[in-house]
């Protein structure tokens, strides 16, 4: 499902610990990033480099809107990853694992064990990097529900029981726990950019327990 705007919009800081296609099926969109910035139109995609924070403006048109996907590549896929010298291993390796396992109580325990370092050490570390524990976990939490709203295959029927839904999935207490954390992290709230807007902005249906494909289904990172 792509994210679509019939009005100019800005999506701010936002960062995946993967490098993300991002394509437009219509209108353009404005990619800013601290060195550049690049207009990705349909058919001229554009590649961002792997935990990287980007701002993305929806140039929409009157009369016409902007839509856009986004989709998990490899690094190898960006050029630029070769002339970036990543300095936030640590801290990249714990956005993937907030990134893919979102639901996991992810602490200074646990992640020493899972890097076999002592526990003060991955605050350190994390520090060192520029980076904090908690703060990065709920931005990955957000930015794993947002990425799976805008893949090409995502549901086109994001009804509020299926947002509240990825919402919960995605290691966040509902739907509009997932709106205020865009909002505070990336500057909009996902309902602007799906179809039906303001009706999606508050959900408060109770989480639809037939839906018969989790949202991990439509996650494909590589490996």
């Amino acid at each position: 499902m792509p994210l679509v705007s019939r009005t100019p919009v800005r999506i701010t800081r936002l960062r995946f610990p993967f490098a993300v296609r991002v394509e437009a099926q219509q209108g353009a969109a404005r990619l800013r990033d601290a060195n550049a910035r690049r207009d990705v139109r349909p058919g001229d995609p554009f590649v961002v480099p792997a935990f990287a924070h980007f701002d993305c403006e929806l140039s929409a048109a009157p009369g016409q809107g902007c839509a856009i996907t986004f989709e998990a590549v490899p690094d190898a896929v960006c050029p630029r990853m070769n002339a970036i010298h990543h300095d936030k291993h640590w801290s990249r390796s714990l956005a993937r694992l907030a990134f893919e396992h979102p639901t996991v109580d992810w602490n200074a325990a646990r992640l020493g064990e899972q890097w076999q370092v002592a526990p003060r050490l991955v605050r350190a570390r994390l520090f060192a990097e520029g980076e904090a524990l908690h703060p990065l976990v709920r931005e990955q939490r957000a930015a794993r529900a947002f990425y799976m709203l805008a893949l090409p295959d995502a549901p086109p029927d994001m009804t509020p029981a299926r947002l509240d839904l990825l919402a919960t999935q995605s290691g966040l207490r509902s739907a509009a726990a997932f709106a205020s954390a865009c909002a505070n992290l990336f500057g909009i709230e996902p309902a602007q950019l799906m179809p039906g807007g303001q009706d999606a902005r508050r959900p408060h249906a109770p989480a639809w327990a037939g839906w018969p494909l989790p949202a991990t289904a439509w996650l494909r990172t590589p490996g």
